[in-house]
């Protein structure tokens, strides 16, 4: 991971912390943060309704029943008929609504404009609702068509699970509606302390609702996203170690035990596939020299100018460079024979050579040079892993031993 995306993480992490820790928590996020939150409350909104739907169908029912309890008497309605028919007519537009919310739930617009169409739809039916008493001649009804008002706020602030906001603008503004309809046609009959006492209060105490769901939502989406950058932090760092247990710290190459693993099981495809197997060992010639005429720095250096030459000849999606130790290299060529070895060994001696890397204690020339031993076997039962390696080492020996700056190909295991 980068410093700068280090530096990301920890900001992102501080800041949902600083958050999480304060005792009244912000009703709005800054980006992307807010944006993120206001999907996850319209995909919750739409889970909700997905699933409470039949408890609005159940409790519509209730709610007018509670109206019509002890109006009729021996099937006969007790009442005008014009308090009956408004009833029925605000109740089937109310059903109509609730059905409507519930139909839109289920389709996949709904989430990306649920506020558009849940807001004036719930305005025009609490705007009905409110001003339905108005036209009730009954007292008791007038009392009674309140229980749907409060139906529809519990859905509202409840069960639509919609930002305090939002709810608050759908519950105030078809208040706002109700009193200004009032007004402007100068309709008599309205109750305003009863309507005061269920649309205010209902108002207030789903407001307070509405406060304690969001800040919860709020929350609760803190808290998934600190896990999931410490999640994604964890990870990195898993990653990061599986890397350096796999990898030489100084030139990136893999180390010894990656090779020792992978050389393993490509001995065992080639096995089972009967297709050669190649190995070249790589060593910078007099490198205990260079170190002590030339420092332990550049001779770091030296090694990872080498290691890149050696990385370069690694061309297939199979082959592995690795550093096996010390000033000593390894190429492992899966599928490749004896003669593609030794010219892929001949390659990276000529690519060591235009380095000119300058050695003043090599008895081979002015410039560093290696010694490479090549080994290649079509693996078999009868032959243990460890001969290959043995062979090329045997054939880097005699490299050295002839003089240096050369490759040298096993004659066989």
């Amino acid at each position: 991971m980068t410093k700068q995306a280090s530096m990301t993480w920890e900001a992102e992490y501080d800041s949902i912390r600083g958050l999480l820790m304060q005792k009244f928590l912000p009703l709005r996020f800054a980006q992307p943060f807010e944006r993120e939150f206001r999907l996850r409350m319209r995909e919750q909104a739409q889970i909700t309704l997905r699933s409470y739907y039949w408890l609005l169908f159940l409790l519509f029912p209730v709610s007018y029943a509670c109206i019509f309890y002890d109006r009729f008497e021996g099937g006969t309605w007790q009442g005008t008929v014009s308090d009956f028919a408004s009833i029925i007519v605000v109740g089937a537009v109310t059903f109509v609504v609730v059905l409507t919310l519930s139909v839109s739930a289920f389709l996949h617009a709904f989430r990306n404009s649920y506020f558009l169409y849940v807001a004036p739809l719930t305005i025009i039916i609490l705007t009905i609702l409110g001003l339905n008493s108005v036209f009730l001649s009954d007292e008791v009804l007038q009392q009674r068509s309140t229980y749907p008002i409060v139906y529809i706020m519990m859905i509202v602030y409840g069960i639509a699970n919609m930002r305090l906001v939002e709810s608050t603008l759908i519950g105030f503004g078809s208040m706002l509606c109700v009193v200004g309809v009032v007004v402007l046609l100068d309709m008599e009959g309205m109750d305003w302390s009863l309507f005061a006492l269920y649309f205010g209060l209902a108002n207030f105490v789903g407001v307070a609702n509405g406060y304690v769901v969001e800040t919860k939502e709020r929350r609760l989406y803190l808290q998934e996203r600190l896990l999931q950058l410490e999640k994604r932090q964890l990870n990195n760092i898993s990653e990061r170690m599986v890397q350096l247990a796999r990898e030489d710290g100084l030139t990136g190459l893999a180390n010894r035990r990656h090779f020792s693993d992978t050389f393993l099981i490509e001995w065992e495809r080639a096995r089972r596939e009967r297709l050669p197997l190649s190995v070249v060992f790589i060593d910078i010639d007099h490198f205990k020299p260079y170190n002590d005429n030339h420092g332990h720095l550049e001779g770091d250096q030296a090694l990872v100018r080498v290691a890149k030459a050696v990385q370069l000849m690694a061309r297939r999606a199979g082959d592995l460079a690795a550093r096996y130790g010390g000033e000593e290299f390894v190429l492992l060529l899966p599928n490749t024979q004896a003669n593609g070895a030794k010219e892929i060994a001949e390659e990276l001696l000529l690519q060591v050579d235009a380095l000119k890397l300058p050695h003043k204690a090599s008895s081979v020339g002015p410039y560093v040079s290696i010694s490479i031993g090549v080994a290649t076997v079509v693996p078999d039962v009868h032959i243990a892993p460890t001969r290959l390696i043995d062979a090329a080492d045997e054939a880097l020996y005699e490299a050295k031993e002839g003089g240096r700056h050369r490759v040298v190909v096993s004659q066989g295991l």
